[in-house]
């Protein structure tokens, strides 16, 4: 079965890694940008241009097609923002990402609140997909204040991802018809909970938010497969959770 990891960090995954991914069956993966403590615009747009062309070619000469996402994480919110959102947009209008994306809230300030609104409308804007950053604490006010954020943005919520969702976090993200992000890692979410809580999970987009300054598993997605597989888990629900709603919701 052909794996889509919907949310990764895949740039940083060494060779032999990219190489163990793809035996394990991930054949598509969407790659985030994220560079912390980034200071100047410029620094966030080397980092866009080096995603959307070496890593992606990188990335897919071992067999994973490579999806760029594009945007100002939380955690890398440079002093003249407002000129890095000119930059997200300059990769969107050259059609070199497929989206926004990592983007999102981690400490639930004004200043967060402000850059993830201008790149929420940039999705709207140009029609594409946005992965949403949510933090490991906190999690309802911060997904309810991104549904707020979105509609103010007044963005298409069939394309907005709202990621690293958890069992307290999931009924707010269906609720309000988004994309349930599934980061299968400690803290978040397990297989075995996706298995206990399956009709939860069905529509969602799995992922292993791999990186390499993260306590992540770059095949935690194909292991999930095949764990809820021998708990008997149909075969169309699983390739939908893993492959068909991500393919959907990027439009790729």
């Amino acid at each position: 079965m052909d794996i889509f990891d919907s949310h990764t960090h895949a740039n940083t995954m060494q060779n032999s890694v990219l190489e163990l991914m793809n035996v394990a069956g991930i054949t598509e993966v969407a790659i985030c940008s994220f560079i912390p403590l980034a200071k100047n615009p410029e620094t966030l747009k080397d980092h866009f241009e080096e995603l959307c062309t070496f890593q992606k070619e990188r990335i897919e000469k071992y067999g994973i097609e490579a999806h760029v996402f594009v945007g100002i994480h939380p955690l890398c919110i440079p002093e003249n923002w407002k000129k890095a959102i000119e930059f997200v947009e300059e990769f969107l209008a050259e059609d070199m990402a497929t989206g926004i994306g990592e983007v999102g809230l981690h400490f639930l300030n004004e200043r967060e609140e402000d850059v993830l609104l201008n790149q929420l409308e940039l999705a709207r804007e140009y029609s594409v997909p946005a992965i949403v950053h949510t933090p490991s604490t906190n999690r309802v006010s911060a997904v309810e204040k991104i549904v707020k954020i979105a509609e103010k943005a007044k963005v298409d919520f069939g394309s907005l991802v709202i990621d690293h969702t958890s069992i307290d976090t999931i009924g707010i993200v269906k609720e309000n018809n988004a994309i349930a992000g599934v980061s299968i890692k400690p803290g978040i979410v397990t297989p075995e909970m996706i298995v206990e809580n399956l009709d939860d999970f069905e529509d969602c987009l799995l992922n292993s938010d791999c990186a390499n300054v993260t306590d992540t598993d770059p095949l935690a997605v194909p292991k999930t497969v095949r764990y809820i597989m021998r708990e008997g888990i149909e075969k169309k629900i699983v390739k939908r959770m893993c492959f068909d709603n991500a393919k959907k919701v990027y439009k790729v």
